[in-house]
């Protein structure tokens, strides 16, 4: 490009986010035809950049449809590959905000691969409401830190906000100058939502007396090193209490945390969470789930977390996803018929697979009734399969799911745990999809 030819900023910002985060797999822009995801578009498409359009339909609006065909329309105009998909947003996962929120993101992952990126088109002015929010909920240091430009979605899969350090204003005058064509959606009208009220009444009266996008663009940056800080704390913090991979999830060892100030046990577990679930818990339910393991040893506290849950057997602590329920049915005499060769998916969300040497064959697998028998290969005599587990330390929550096979009707393996004498050498492969 020629000297004399002036680069938008717009454009430079664009750039310059994704030459310091390179794509490896495919480039998606979240497109909801508002103002910030138009210019966005627009930008990329100017830059030739082989970006797809994701429009997430909530259907929370009387106008979806319309905002799904309008994005259509201005994305094929521009000649950008469009994608839309409809999502079902849940209002009592933490309030209709943030359950969209969460519906988009699960429509990111659904559809993004290993080393794809999504780019969202946030700009300063919802940093500084970003920040407010958080500052008016009492966020610690990683809430206060408020949105990265960068940050990862799980999976190999990364999100990227390169327009961050951009204004509003700077995104209007961009609009009108091409003459970009957007969504008003009528619910940022609704000073009931916090996020409309702080931008309608607060915002305006402090950016008339401060600088305050400036200023808070710095303090985010400050508060997200300190962030990084604690992060990595938290990361040895979680070596030094064994984390291990568990049949689900993960665990640790809880005499090891008892070791640490409590500060260093609250960074650990908020940090933990926010890598298994992406969300940081809520500090009442972390400051309940340390009350709970301070109780009793043989207590057995299960507290949610975000979409998470945590549990204590065995003097450690497990951070499992929440399990999948088991139809009653299941439960009290569901059968399943496994060739032994392929994989067989199980009611609540477990995979039986053969291990090297298991032979392909006839198997009938159920759950467990009650009052069964069974002796590990090694032994001379049967026990209660109840007495069995507890032995075999299988985790409480997951007794009523482990898979029994059954050749004709002699009990040959039960779950990975063991085969019995009338079974092949070693037990197949059990697993949970996590």
């Amino acid at each position: 490009m020629s000297s004399n030819c002036p680069v938008n900023p717009l454009a430079e910002l664009t750039s310059d986010a994704l030459r310091r985060h390179p794509v490896q797999g495919c480039l998606w822009l979240g497109y909801s035809g508002g103002l910030d995801s138009t210019v966005l578009l627009h930008l990329l498409a100017a830059q030739g950049l082989p970006v797809c359009a994701l429009h997430v339909h909530h259907g929370l609006s009387p106008h979806a449809d319309h905002w799904q065909a309008h994005c259509a329309a201005q994305a094929d105009r521009l000649g950008v590959p469009f994608r839309s998909l409809a999502v079902v947003v849940d209002s009592a996962d933490g309030g209709l905000e943030q359950g969209a929120r969460e519906a988009r993101y699960r429509a990111f992952r659904e559809v993004m691969a290993e080393g794809d990126v999504i780019l969202l088109g946030h700009h300063g002015d919802d940093q500084v409401e970003t920040f407010l929010l958080r500052l008016l909920r009492g966020a610690g240091v990683p809430g206060l830190a408020s949105m990265r430009e960068s940050r990862h979605l799980g999976g190999g899969r990364h999100l990227l906000r390169p327009l961050l350090r951009a204004t509003r204003s700077q995104l209007e005058s961009y609009a009108r100058q091409h003459g970009l064509q957007w969504i008003e959606d009528e619910s940022n009208a609704d000073t009931s939502f916090d996020r409309n009220f702080l931008r309608r009444n607060v915002t305006p009266q402090l950016a008339s007396r401060w600088p305050v996008a400036t200023v808070v663009a710095r303090v985010a940056e400050n508060l997200q090193e300190t962030a990084d800080l604690l992060e990595a704390l938290a990361e040895e913090d979680l070596q030094r209490c064994d984390l291990a991979m568990a049949r689900i999830g993960q665990s640790i060892d809880l005499d090891a945390l008892a070791c640490l100030s409590t500060a260093r046990q609250k960074n650990l577990l908020r940090c933990w969470v926010q890598s298994r679930s992406g969300r940081p818990p809520e500090s009442a339910h972390l400051e309940q789930l340390l009350r709970q393991l301070a109780a009793a040893a043989d207590a057995r506290p299960e507290v949610g977390l975000t979409g998470l849950v945590a549990r204590r057997f065995r003097n450690r602590l497990y951070l499992t996803p929440q399990l999948q329920p088991l139809d009653s049915a299941d439960l009290a005499g569901g059968v399943w018929q496994w060739d032994g060769a392929s994989d067989l998916q199980l009611p609540g969300g477990s995979v039986l697979s053969p291990s090297a040497g298991w032979p392909a064959g006839d198997y009938r697998v159920c759950f467990r009734g009650g009052g069964e028998r069974a002796q590990p290969r090694a032994r001379r005599h049967s026990q209660t399969l109840k007495r069995l587990l507890q032995e075999y330390a299988l985790e409480p929550w997951l007794r009523d799911r482990i898979p029994l096979i059954y050749r004709g009707e002699q009990l040959v393996a039960v779950g990975d745990l063991f085969a019995t004498p009338g079974g092949p050498p070693q037990a197949p492969i059990w697993r949970f999809l996590d």
